[in-house]
C-alpha cells in the first residue's frame, strides 16, 4: 500500500513564532526576518531533498531495496540515465504539504557503477538544485535555491521506508552544503551553508525525526547554518540541543531540543517542548516553546503554544 508523508520541515514553525513574537520589537526585526528565512530555507530544502532522496530510494536499481512503493507529490521523474546512476526530478508547480515547488534536482548517486547503492552506509547522493524555487501556499512566499547539496546515508537503509512503518531500524542522513545561493522574493540573492544530520527512528509505536548540527563556526559549536542574510549581516544557527519530533504528538510540535540563532550582537534561543510555564515538559505531548531574544538593552521572553 502506498503512503505519503511530508517532508517534516519542524524548524518552520519556530520561524512564525519568533516574527510574531518579536515584531513589536523594532530593535529585534531584524533577528525576526533573519529568522524566518532560516526557517523558511530549512522547510525548502527538507522538502526537496527529502523528494530527490525518496525519489532515489524507490527506484529499486538505485537503492538497491526491493520491496515497498512510495508514492509522490509535485514532482516527475526522468530516470534516462539511471543506467549510470542519475535521476533528475522535474518539479510541476502542484501543491503539496501546503508548499509548490518548480524547478529541478539532478540527482546522482556517487559510486553507482562501482557498486554502491542508495540502503548502503556510506553511501553519497550529489543533489544540483537547478532554479528550485518553493512557494508556500498560504502566505504566497517565495526563495529559490541553487548549487550542489550531499546527502550521506551514514547508517544505510531507506527513511521513508521507516516513516511509513515499513522498516525499524534508524536512518541517518547528513547534509552538506557549500556557499549555496538563496534568492529571496524580494529579489535579494545570499550565500548560505549547512552542515546537519537528520535521524529517523522507531520506538514502541512512536517515529521520531532528530536534528542536530555538525559543524563548528566563529568558535559557536552544532551550527546547522550559517550565512549572510536577506539584510547583508553574517548569521549562524546553532542546535545546542537535538531537537526531536514524532508522529505521536506531530512532526510540527518538537518535544525536545534547543536551537539558538545569532545575527551581530543580538540572538534569538528557542527552547522546544515546553510546559505553559515555560519549563521543560515531561510525559506527554508538550504545550509549546519558549522563545528568548537577548539584545544590547533586553531581553524578552515569551512561550508561545504549538
Amino acid at each position: 500500500m502506498k503512503r505519503k508523508f511530508s517532508a517534516l520541515p519542524i524548524l518552520f514553525a519556530m520561524a512564525i513564532v519568533l516574527v510574531s513574537s518579536c515584531k513589536k520589537d523594532n530593535s529585534s526585526s531584524d533577528e525576526s526576518i533573519s529568522a524566518e528565512d532560516s526557517g523558511n530555507v530549512t522547510s525548502a530544502l527538507n522538502a526537496s531533498t527529502d523528494d530527490a532522496a525518496n525519489a532515489v530510494g524507490g527506484i529499486t536499481s538505485l537503492s538497491g531495496k526491493i520491496d515497498g512503493a512510495l508514492a509522490i507529490c509535485g514532482y516527475t521523474i526522468d530516470s534516462t540515465h539511471k543506467s549510470s546512476g542519475i535521476i533528475t526530478i522535474n518539479f510541476d508547480g502542484t501543491p503539496c504539504n501546503n508548499n509548490s515547488k518548480t524547478g529541478s534536482i539532478v540527482a546522482t548517486l556517487e559510486n553507482y557503477s562501482g557498486g554502491t547503492r542508495w540502503k548502503d552506509a556510506g553511501a553519497v547522493l550529489k543533489l544540483e538544485f537547478r532554479n528550485v524555487q518553493v512557494t508556500k501556499i498560504s502566505s504566497g512566499k517565495s526563495l529559490t535555491i541553487n548549487g550542489n547539496h550531499y546527502i550521506t546515508n551514514t547508517t544505510g537503509g531507506v527513511a521513508w521506508k521507516v516513516l511509513q512503518g515499513l522498516a525499524t531500524s534508524t536512518v541517518t542522513h547528513k547534509h552538506v552544503a557549500d556557499n549555496f545561493t538563496v534568492t529571496f522574493d524580494d529579489g535579494s540573492q545570499r550565500v548560505w551553508s549547512v552542515r546537519r544530520s537528520r535521524s529517523f527512528s522507531v520506538n514502541g509505536q512512536a517515529i521520531t525525526v532528530t536534528v542536530t548540527g555538525d559543524t563548528t563556526v566563529n568558535g559557536q559549536a552544532n551550527v546547522e547554518a550559517w550565512g549572510t542574510n536577506r539584510r547583508g549581516n553574517t548569521f549562524t544557527t546553532a542546535i545546542t540541543s537535538a531537537i526531536a519530533s514524532n508522529n505521536t504528538c506531530g512532526y510540527y510540535k518538537p518535544v525536545t531540543g534547543e536551537l539558538n540563532h545569532l545575527v551581530s550582537n543580538k540572538s534569538m534561543n528557542v527552547l522546544f517542548g515546553v510546559d505553559a510555564s515555560g519549563t521543560q515538559a515531561s510525559g506527554g505531548c508538550p504545550y509549546g516553546l519558549k522563545i528568548t531574544y537577548t539584545g544590547p538593552n533586553r531581553t524578552l521572553t515569551r512561550v508561545v503554544a504549538y
